[in-house]
């Protein structure tokens, strides 16, 4: 399906915001760049902090999907206890955050000048004349600059995995999308981005454990259907437009999105 990266899983020892995470990008720095109340991030993370999250996502992965209220509780004791809350959370999406910023900015630039304006702010000549499909696969280079560390490949197949989850606009002239449109592609990279960050940390068998590939494929969209549905609702609640962000607050404005996201499905996944 493109939605993510698939290894052991994360190690509980590590850091739990890596230094390299951290790191501002030089197309999205900005002054109002949120500090996250200057939590203070240890250096080596507690190496039992994933097991309760994912023993109790192994049983909803066991239970075929029908015991849905216990994925929704393994992700937010995850968020919650494991991370340390939303702010930490966020700041663990890592290259995610820069990657969601560069493509909220193309959706600025579209909302203010058309896609001729993305052209001309991203040097790159004929996008309005390819389908919408095409347009996206050429910058993304731009969005998710090709790396090596494995955060930067989660952020870059949360945005191909975007890309094909839009059948509906595909085909579209890129200068004939509005700027609506391109919002729903920011706003299923973002989704795809946490799905791949909670399943590489808890959720890892997810593809492994079932038995059948129905159930897992059953399993991957209830749990993104519910990130899906917290990310919308956190861009509804924030009132993100694209033709309403100032140059320079894209991370800030995606920072915000991110964590109140989380926020949700904590707050969700405490009503189980």
């Amino acid at each position: 399906m493109g939605t993510s990266t698939h290894n052991g899983g994360q190690k509980g020892s590590t850091p739990l915001v890596p230094s390299w995470l951290d790191q501002p990008d030089e197309g999205t720095t900005n002054d109002s760049t949120q500090n996250f109340g200057n939590v203070q991030i240890p250096p080596i993370g507690d190496a039992e902090r994933f097991r309760e999250p994912r023993g109790e996502f192994t049983r909803y992965i066991n239970s075929g999907g029908r015991n849905s209220s216990l994925g929704r509780k393994s992700v937010s004791n995850y968020i919650r206890n494991s991370l340390g809350g939303s702010s930490n959370a966020t700041r663990r999406m890592g290259a995610a955050r820069n990657s969601s910023a560069r493509l909220l900015n193309v959706a600025r630039v579209f909302a203010s000048g058309g896609a001729r304006a993305v052209e001309e702010y991203l040097s790159i000549e004929n996008l309005s004349k390819k389908t919408a499909n095409e347009a996206f696969i050429a910058i993304t280079d731009f969005v998710c600059p090709d790396g090596g560390p494995q955060d930067e490949g989660i952020a870059r197949s949360a945005y191909i995995s975007a890309i094909e989850e839009s059948p509906e606009i595909a085909e579209t002239k890129f200068e004939d999308l509005n700027s609506d449109q391109i919002m729903v592609i920011v706003e299923r990279t973002m989704a795809n981005a946490i799905f791949n960050r909670i399943t590489n940390d808890i959720g890892n068998k997810i593809i492994l454990l079932p038995q059948e590939r129905s159930i897992s494929d059953n399993l991957i969209i209830q749990v993104k259907d519910f990130v899906k549905r917290s990310v919308s609702d956190a861009i509804t609640d924030l009132k993100v437009k694209a033709g309403n962000i100032r140059q320079g607050d894209s991370l800030k404005i995606v920072d915000q999105v991110y964590k109140t996201a989380f926020d949700i499905m904590v707050s969700a996944g405490e009503d189980e």
